[in-house]
């Protein structure tokens, strides 16, 4: 089944893909596994492990479990004044705790089933989101893509930002190893602007 979802419109076309034997990616896409167990098959030679991202081109993939597909995002551009305009007036301004003022911009969110997912364009470089390690209270798996320009997921000790232990790299195409331990517990966490950038939070409760 691939169903087109509307919450990156009208910037980013985004389709949700599950259980499907064949399908062909339309162009330059960046593809998410959003399965925590089984790989995607790419032109029955590489396997996209679970939890994971890469781009394809044109790319014949089977997917057995839930896959994330964005399309177009080659096409914006953060540097021209013009198209980051028009995502600050369309987004919703703040970041977590629905801080206003920030340079943070949310498009609506994606909630189908256990899945929660929402893109986050963030107008500043260098530019630390808030630290956190628990979810609500729920068991949570987290990750966070990298769409446009370049981020990092900060590992810290506590909630001083003077804490950070660790930096896991991000950019456009990629996405952050799983950073939960065997029972599910996070560290203390941030993403971090390195760039004008846009990336995508899933959270997937289990």
């Amino acid at each position: 089944m691939v169903q087109k979802l509307s919450i990156g419109e009208p910037f980013i076309e985004t389709r949700l893909i599950r259980e499907e034997e064949e399908y062909v990616t339309p162009g330059h896409c960046l593809l998410v596994n959003l399965d925590a167990e089984k790989s995607i098959l790419v032109e029955e030679e590489f396997s996209l492990r679970p939890l994971s991202a890469m781009r394809t081109c044109g790319a014949r993939i089977r997917v057995p479990g839930c896959a994330l597909l964005i399309c177009n995002v080659g096409t914006l551009d953060l540097s021209d004044l013009q198209t980051l305009d028009c995502l600050r007036k369309i987004w919703k301004n703040g970041s977590q705790g629905n801080r206003r003022g920030t340079p943070c911009y949310r498009s609506p969110q994606l909630v189908q089933d256990n899945l929660t997912a929402r893109f986050v364009l963030v107008s500043e470089p260098d530019y630390p989101l808030g630290i956190h390690r628990e979810h609500d209270g729920k068991r949570i798996r987290e990750i966070h893509v990298q769409v446009v320009g370049d981020g990092a997921i900060d590992l810290l000790r506590s909630e001083d930002p003077d804490s950070r232990y660790a930096t896991l790299p991000l950019t456009a195409g990629t996405a952050h190893t799983p950073t939960w331990n065997a029972e599910g517990i996070y560290p203390w966490h941030r993403y971090r602007s390195k760039s004008r950038c846009i990336f995508l939070v899933i959270k997937m409760e289990y």
